[in-house]
Parts: structure tokens; sequence; C-alpha cells
């Protein structure tokens, strides 16, 4: 009986390392099984990750060469026509970002080749006017030192033909003077240096230089300034500007006229008024007389060469002030210039 029961626990135990046996292989067999879906699962995905990279890959270069290829066209219309084909504002693709600052250089290309007309044009009047006003004296002295040459001529002749001579010379050194002054300030050779000085002080040599022809004329001259009063300003060029509106307003009132001078302050400017009783500005006129070598038809009798208040305005400018104009003819002018307080 011992033995028969020893038999079968011999049997059990031989027959649960049979099963364990068998259910090893069995894990084994699905381990491997597993791992041989894992590694085609990842061989699937390195395969797709491939022709989606080629995928990716040929339609950015599609992308280029069209980006390339529009970008060619545009350029070639720029350099062709200065102009460039319409682009879309809507879109958000390099190629539209890249077309809006084409055509940004463009437009900017644009105003430089119609600012490089501009100054050709302006260059080309400049040289034209002073052509004309150099011309003038210049004819009129030739003409004047050939009739001086004639033996038969009367003392009193030749003393009126030095005389024009001589005021010809004058205009032809003054115009020369402007010319150099106006030629200087626009190229930069001469800087203003704004300073916050009294504006009595700078009145009053812009008024000593000019005492002497007021008094030919016998025009006076009223000043109203407090004597603490000042502005940003360059003493010597605004003083230059102050000496042509002072000379404009002697040379274009009558004799026993008058000119009044006051100076007020605001929150921003301080401003001075020069009045004078002369023979005024047609309404049409007033916008241009501030031009380069401009001179209204009413004054062309006058001595001078327009350059003045051409020098004015952009002295006034330089300074960050500027000058307006109120006046009616027969009645005189008045010149308010404006310098910044700071």
């Amino acid at each position: 009986m011992k033995n028969k029961n020893r038999i079968e626990t011999n049997t059990w135990i031989k027959t649960r390392n049979y099963c364990n046996v068998i259910f090893g292989l069995v894990g084994i067999s699905v381990c491997i099984a597993s791992h041989n879906r894992l590694v085609l699962l990842l061989i699937l995905l390195c395969m797709a990750i491939i022709i989606l990279n080629s995928l990716i890959t040929k339609h950015i270069l599609k992308e280029v060469e069209v980006y390339a290829a529009s970008l060619e066209a545009n350029i070639l219309q720029i350099m062709q026509k200065g102009e460039m084909q319409e682009i879309s504002h809507y879109e958000d693709s390099l190629l539209s970002k890249s077309q809006m600052q084409l055509s940004r250089l463009c437009d900017c290309i644009g105003r430089m080749v119609k600012e490089s007309k501009q100054d050709k044009e302006v260059l080309q009047s400049l040289v034209s006017d002073i052509a004309h006003q150099v011309k003038t004296p210049i004819a009129n002295a030739i003409l004047y030192i050939t009739a001086l040459q004639k033996a038969d001529l009367s003392i009193q002749k030749r003393e009126h033909y030095l005389k024009i001579l001589s005021e010809q010379i004058t205009k032809l050194d003054f115009l020369m003077d402007n010319l150099l002054k106006m030629s200087r300030l626009e190229v930069g050779i001469f800087l203003l240096e704004p300073k916050v000085l009294p504006i009595q002080e700078t009145l009053a040599e812009a008024l000593g230089s000019i005492a002497i022809k007021a008094e030919e004329k016998d025009i006076s001259i009223s000043v109203e300034c407090e004597e603490e009063l000042t502005a940003l300003h360059d003493k010597k060029w605004t003083g230059e500007v102050f000496e042509n509106v002072l000379d404009n307003a002697i040379k274009y009132t009558t004799e026993h006229g008058n000119i009044s001078i006051s100076v007020k302050r605001n929150e921003f400017y301080t401003i001075v008024e020069i009045a004078d009783t002369g023979i005024g500005i047609p309404q049409n006129e007033i916008p241009k007389i501030f031009q380069r070598f401009y001179r209204g038809k009413n004054v062309r009798n006058k001595q001078g060469v327009g350059i003045g208040l051409y020098l004015v305005r952009e002295i006034l400018s330089m300074e960050k002030g500027f000058i307006s104009v109120d006046s009616k003819c027969g009645k005189g002018s008045k010149f308010s210039i404006y310098l910044s307080n700071n």
C-alpha cells in the first residue's frame, strides 16, 4: 500500500513537472511572438516615417521652387518696370511675407528714384537761376565799361556810368555772398548751435547793421522787447534772419515810413513781429516769397536777388522755428518770427 501511494505521489510530481515545462515553453513562445510583433511594428513605423519624410521633402521643395520662381518674377518686374505683381494681404505664408517685404523695398526704391529726379530738377533750376542772376549784372557791367572807354564821354555821364557800374558790382558781390551762405547751410558746412539766449541782444545787433539805411530814408523804428525774454537760437544766424527781414522792410517802405518791432512770448514760442508801412505783398505771392530767387512783380525794380527770405526760412527751420506773413497791398506787411522757447 505504501508502495502504491509512493508511486502515485511520484507520478503526480512528474506530471506537475511536465506541466511546468510545458507552461514554460508556451510562455517563451508567447514572449518570442510578442517580440517579433514589436520588431515588425518598429520596422513598419520606420518605413512610414521614411515615406512621410520623403513626401514632406517633395512638398517643401515644390513650395521652394514656386517661392523662388515668384521672387525671380517680382525682382525682374521691379528691375524692368519699377513695380511688382499684386499680392494677397490676407495670406500668412512665407511667400506672402516675402512679397510684402519686396513691396516695401519696391516702394522705397520708387521714392528714392522720385527724390533723385526732383533733386536733379531742383539742381537744374538752381543752376539756371544762378546763371540768370549772375548774367544780368555782368552784362550791365560790361556794357558800362565799354561806354566808359569812349574818349568823348562827358564828365557827368562818366560819373553816372561809374555809379551804375559800382551798383552792378555791389549787386554781384551781394549775390555771391548770399549764394555762399545758402550753399554752406544746405550742405551742412555751417552747423547752427542754438542756445537759450536773450533776444534783445541779438535784435540790437541786427538793428545796428541796418540803422544807416533806415536813416537815409528817414524811417523810424520802434522796439518793444523785455530785457529778460530769451529763446532758443543761434545768435549769428538768427541775427541774419532779423537783418534780412528788417532790410526788406526798409527796402519796400517809402520815405518817412515806420517799422515797429514787438517781442512776445507764449507757452511754446517767443514771437518777434516786424511790421512796416511799406508797399505790401499781393496775397497770391505770399506762398512764393520764401522760394529761392523768387521776386514779386511789384518789386523787380528794387535791388535784390531773392535769396534773403529763402535763407530766413531755412535758418528758422534748423532752429525748430518758423515764419508767417500777414500783408495787404498799399498798407504794409507783418513778418512774425517764431523761435522755440527751449
